[in-house]
């Protein structure tokens, strides 16, 4: 008579290789969220910066028509249109991966529960705020060119139309705003503030505290870099 051989449990990961791999998506987070953060600033002061030296050459501001602002200005916008979705992108697909670095965290820490569902809604509203903000910025261009004068006083057809556009693009964008902010409270900066707690990581705190603070926003990424694998590396030798 032969005795069957219990059938074993699928093997699971170890609590530190889960570890490690959502604080190296933390840090590929901070990684890409810096990235997208730098370009759009550096881009976005250049196109604008050509765009008012280009206005200024038409002479004073009394003299400068709507049609040679917006003939200043269609670049920038133009560029804008451009550099929107792309940088967009790359902060979609940051919180993306943080997202993944969140739910692999849930299965060793339910604190992770929240910040990993959150992250869902920050992602759905930045993606609304891309689609919204290009037409938007598009029916700024156009109103600009359109926009009634002194000498040419009424209102066409065109430029409300454009104006409607932009109006409906606006709520898209507050829409898009608010499921961002949600997100980005529920989400992030919760998930990043669990996550200092469990290595003893402050700089994960910190830069979960600055991803909210004009200005001080630039920074969270670096922090979130630095600190994640600080992280990282004391699980190596682990002291973490």
């Amino acid at each position: 008579m032969t005795s069957e051989v219990p059938s074993e449990p699928a093997a699971q990961a170890p609590v530190g290789a889960i570890d490690a791999s959502a604080l190296q998506k933390m840090i590929w987070f901070g990684v890409l969220q810096l990235v997208g953060v730098v370009v759009g600033w550096i881009v976005s002061f250049y196109l604008f910066g050509t765009a008012f030296s280009n206005l200024a050459a038409f002479g004073t501001a009394k003299s400068v028509t709507s049609a040679q602002t917006m003939a200043a200005f269609r670049p920038a916008f133009r560029g804008l249109s451009f550099v929107i979705p792309v940088a967009g992108g790359v902060q979609m697909v940051a919180l993306a991966i943080l997202a993944i670095g969140f739910w692999q965290l849930r299965k060793v820490d339910r604190r992770f529960s929240v910040p990993s569902i959150f992250m869902i809604v920050i992602i759905i509203g930045g993606g609304l705020a891309v689609v919204g903000l290009v037409p938007f910025v598009a029916s700024i261009g156009s109103i600009i060119s359109q926009a009634p004068t002194v000498s040419t006083p009424g209102t066409s057809a065109t430029f409300s139309s454009t104006l409607a556009s932009l109006i409906v693009t606006s709520f898209l964008l507050a829409a898009g705003g608010l499921l961002t902010l949600i997100g980005l409270i529920g989400g992030q900066i919760l998930g990043l503030w669990r996550a200092g707690s469990r290595y003893k990581e402050t700089l994960l705190k910190l830069g979960a505290i600055f991803a909210i603070i004009p200005f001080l926003s630039l920074i969270a990424p670096v922090l979130v870099m630095v600190g994640a694998n600080q992280a990282r590396n004391r699980l190596r030798v682990g002291t973490g």
